[in-house]
């Protein structure tokens, strides 16, 4: 019997190819908790600006609380060792 194995390099799906677009090739966790510090500061000015008081600092008190989960995240996936990996190994 013969094997028919092809090495083919894994395909990215199109959601990795856009936090490639957005940390660059090899992230680092700056570049992770800029994006992060990015869209939290993109939500809150949207939320604040378009919408009434109460509803707008209730949503801003939710992304708030996202951000800092997100930036605890980061500082754990960087204790971790996460972000010094190079690229192929991920």
């Amino acid at each position: 019997m013969t094997a028919d194995t092809v090495d083919e390099e894994p395909q990215s799906s199109p959601f990795l190819a856009g936090l490639v677009f957005l940390t660059g090739e090899d992230p680092s966790a700056g570049s992770f908790l800029l994006v992060v510090g990015l869209v939290t500061c993109l939500f809150i000015a949207a939320f604040q600006f378009l919408l009434q008081a109460p509803v707008s600092d209730l949503l801003t008190a939710l992304v708030v609380v996202v951000a800092v989960i997100s930036f605890l995240m980061g500082a754990i996936l960087d204790i971790l060792g996460y972000f010094e990996r190079p690229a192929n190994e991920a």
